[in-house]
């Protein structure tokens, strides 16, 4: 795993805002990480450490300023007091600390953050080459028009017996070829809602498994989608 930390950035406003960062700082391509309801977690702050010793440098914004939660009534909560335009703010701002000359960036969410890495790379879709979705959902009632903005491929991973992300993924799919746009998806087998992330419904859904198989799957698309500019880190 790659050293990571926490930095404080600053949104255009001015406003500053937390964000756990990891990899090299002269890296070739960049990931934009966006948490799940929990905030960033043990399990976020361990994907982008994952993606920094990738050679990737890897950034999670935090926008929850802040606060985390660890049951999901605490993340409910919070999940629920998030506003559309400060969101957006601190995404374009995540990705703006990440764009180098010549950098490829992509975006990475999982749950709640899925739709928001998908949110990121349609608000600024000329610096986003590829954009990940791990079991989330909502982003199948994207319009199409919103959808021919995207410039580089989309991947989809749910777990069979999470069958809102899944059925999301399937009619995805159908909405990605009506626009003619590149999307890859998995359905795994044996797979629930939240299974990378142990504080999910008290770990019971948790599936190492799972984790593993995905991430070999996201750092080959990843690998692809920026042409394996990144070098894992020394």
């Amino acid at each position: 795993m790659s050293w990571g930390s926490f930095v404080t950035l600053k949104q255009h406003n001015g406003e500053g805002f937390r964000a756990f960062v990891a990899g090299p700082t002269d890296a070739k391509a960049a990931v934009l990480v966006v948490h799940d309801y929990f905030g960033i977690s043990d399990a976020t702050q361990q994907s982008v450490k994952h993606l920094g010793a990738l050679g990737y440098r890897s950034l999670a914004v935090d926008l929850y300023a802040g606060k985390s939660a660890t049951s999901h009534d605490e993340a409910v909560k919070l999940m629920q007091s998030l506003e559309r335009k400060t969101t957006d703010n601190v995404l374009q701002a995540g990705l703006d600390a990440l764009k180098r000359p010549g950098r490829k960036l992509a975006t990475i969410g999982f749950s709640m953050g899925a739709l928001e890495s998908l949110n990121a790379n349609l608000n600024d879709p000329e610096a986003v080459s590829a954009t990940v979705m791990i079991y989330g959902s909502g982003f199948d009632r994207v319009d199409s028009q919103s959808l021919a903005k995207l410039r580089g491929p989309v991947m989809v991973i749910a777990g069979a017996q999470d069958s809102d992300a899944a059925k999301a993924a399937i009619t995805f799919f159908s909405n990605m070829r009506q626009v003619n746009r590149p999307y890859e998806m998995l359905i795994y087998p044996g797979a629930d809602h939240g299974y990378a992330q142990p504080l999910f419904n008290k770990g019971k859904n948790y599936n190492a498994e799972a984790v593993r198989a995905t991430w070999v799957l996201v750092d080959n698309f990843l690998g692809n989608a920026l042409d394996r500019d990144a070098q894992p880190a020394k």
